[in-house]
């Protein structure tokens, strides 16, 4: 089944903070490898190194990131994020063109979804399903949700956009390791952390 394929163990090349910051483009995706217990449970339940997602986004000069976490949907400077991450924080860009255009309104798509609460059953229902090999819905409904977890948040934003990340299926029950997965990204780097970040 695709949701519990292994990843290949590979060791993402390691790049300096300030050195990608100033390619990381609007919309560009950030997986997480998180090492606490929670991390850990994400990871084995999905048979992927990653147990996270968000999205970066540039705001008034500052690098962001845009997630779904425990107290819902918000907005961080990359580089705190960066620094105070439990674990590695990877880049992947869009294999695709996206134009200025499109960028903006995923920026715009992202920043409707800000305070919403966090989606917690609804995540926890999807590892169980993952877990025992259960379906999963396979349809995007593209209809707005109330509460979101990370990688719902992450498809979402993208298909607003006509962006499919992980086609075939629906956002609601996409793990961090479908996004990963997606023939629309590729892995830049791993996130350095580096005194004195901005």
């Amino acid at each position: 089944m695709r949701s519990r394929t292994r990843f290949k163990h590979t060791t993402p090349e390691r790049m300096a903070y300030d050195d990608a910051r100033v390619q990381i483009q609007n919309g560009d995706v950030l997986l997480y490898r998180g090492l606490s217990l929670a991390s850990r449970v994400i990871r084995w339940v999905t048979g992927s190194p990653y147990s996270h997602a968000g999205l970066a986004v540039w705001w008034n000069g500052r690098l962001m990131v845009l997630e779904a976490v425990g107290k819902g949907v918000v907005v961080t400077p990359l580089s705190t994020n960066v620094r105070g991450y439990h674990g590695d924080v990877e880049w992947f860009a869009s294999t695709e063109e996206i134009t200025p255009d499109e960028r903006l309104r995923l920026v715009e798509a992202a920043q409707k979804e800000l305070g919403k609460e966090y989606a917690t059953w609804k995540a926890v229902l999807l590892g169980i399903r993952r877990l025992l090999g259960a379906g999963i819905d396979r349809r995007d409904t593209l209809r707005r949700e109330r509460k979101l977890f990370c990688s719902l948040y992450v498809a979402a934003v993208y298909n607003a956009i006509g962006r499919d990340l992980t086609k075939g299926i629906s956002d609601s029950f996409t793990s961090p390791a479908d996004i990963a997965r997606s023939p629309l990204l590729r892995r830049i780097a791993a996130l350095k952390r580096v005194a004195g970040q901005h």
